[in-house]
């Protein structure tokens, strides 16, 4: 009879230890399940990670890498596939940024197959399709003028047509060329184009997952899991024995 309460007092010991041991990697699972559960609700696709701290622990670096054009009052950079219209974010684009040029009316930026009309506020006001841009620029009638693999042709009327371009006048292109944007410029849109690459959705999975720790995290939410399994069993076999307790003593006492 002492062994089997020896066996039972144990067996309450590893049923309560169990539980507070396991208690806060449950809680993070049940708050990252729930959250998950209301992905679009809260939007956590589309929220990006700005944590300095979150950012170095994923090994997310500052991209060295810009393609910057400057035009009269404007810089327009390509980063990471991300256009940039001076401090915004104008689009996201796989294609190539060729070139940027400014008029008295618009801006035209050129890319590998196409053009994007913007004002001088940086909105868009039309996108049309060219194939095999080479490079973008305005002669001194203030033309716009592409050059394709097939030819040089201009615009003389807001980008609604185009036709082969003959120099007879011996008119001077202006072509759009790379420059070097100013430092402040330059750091601001490295660090938001560092800020928009990390989903909140994919930190919450990793945290649910216990990934977002390595494989130490993973091995500690698979031996909660065990832990539960254990509680779970530990916690029918107590009820259980209480049960039977109970109803041998209403037996007794009926």
């Amino acid at each position: 009879m002492e062994n089997k309460n020896q066996i039972w007092r144990l067996l309450y010991k590893l049923h309560r230890y169990l539980g507070l041991s396991s208690a806060i990697v449950l809680l993070m699972l049940s708050v990252t399940g729930i959250a998950l559960n209301h992905t679009e609700d809260l939007k956590l696709d589309s929220q990006m990670v700005a944590s300095e701290v979150i950012l170095d622990w994923y090994g997310i670096e500052l991209s060295e890498t810009l393609n910057a054009f400057a035009t009269q009052n404007h810089w327009l950079t390509e980063l990471n596939q991300k256009i940039y219209f001076d401090h915004s974010t104008l689009n996201t684009s796989k294609q190539g940024l060729l070139g940027a040029i400014e008029t008295e009316e618009f801006i035209v930026t050129g890319f590998n197959n196409s053009i994007l009309l913007l004002s001088l506020e940086g909105e868009l006001i039309e996108a049309s399709v060219i194939k095999t841009i080479e490079k973008i620029g305005l002669d001194t009638q203030k033309n716009i003028i592409i050059k394709t693999r097939n030819g040089i042709v201009f615009s003389d009327d807001g980008l609604l047509s185009w036709q082969p371009y003959d120099d007879k006048n011996n008119q001077t292109i202006i072509w759009s060329k790379t420059s070097t944007p100013p430092n402040t410029l330059a750091e601001k849109l490295k660090t938001l184009s560092r800020s928009s690459i990390l989903p909140l959705e994919r930190v919450i999975l990793d945290l649910h997952s216990g990934r977002f720790f390595g494989s130490f995290g993973v091995f500690i939410v698979d031996l909660s899991g065990i832990f539960l399994i254990i509680l779970s069993l530990s916690g029918c076999a107590i009820w259980l024995k209480h049960k039977a307790r109970n109803l041998r003593r209403n037996k007794k006492n009926g």
